[in-house]
């Protein structure tokens, strides 16, 4: 707990942020989501109940922009590095969210 609170307040090194938590995480919860998704349709749950499962992650990629963004803001990266990941984690937040 204490390392996503870490990350929440852009405490990590953005390198560690980014491709870590932002990229890699992003995924793994994405692709979690999409499976446990599919899991319920094809139990024939209802379909609420998938849209849900589906739709959970996206708290998650809430924390993961902020997380990345506060990092980015650390003193020790470059104006140049640090808007390129700010638009990058955009990007990417919002394509896992509209997978």
């Amino acid at each position: 707990m204490q390392a996503i609170v870490r990350f929440w307040r852009g405490e990590l090194p953005l390198g560690r942020a980014f491709w870590l938590w932002g990229i890699l995480g992003g995924a793994a919860v994405n692709l979690v989501s999409i499976l446990l998704a599919l899991m319920v349709l094809a139990a024939h749950a209802p379909t609420w109940l998938a849209v849900f499962v589906f739709i959970a992650h996206l708290p998650w990629n809430v924390v993961l922009l902020i997380g990345v963004w506060r990092s980015a803001g650390r003193d020790e990266t470059s104006r140049k590095t640090a808007d390129l990941a700010r638009m990058t984690i955009v990007a990417w937040v919002v394509a896992l969210s509209l997978l």
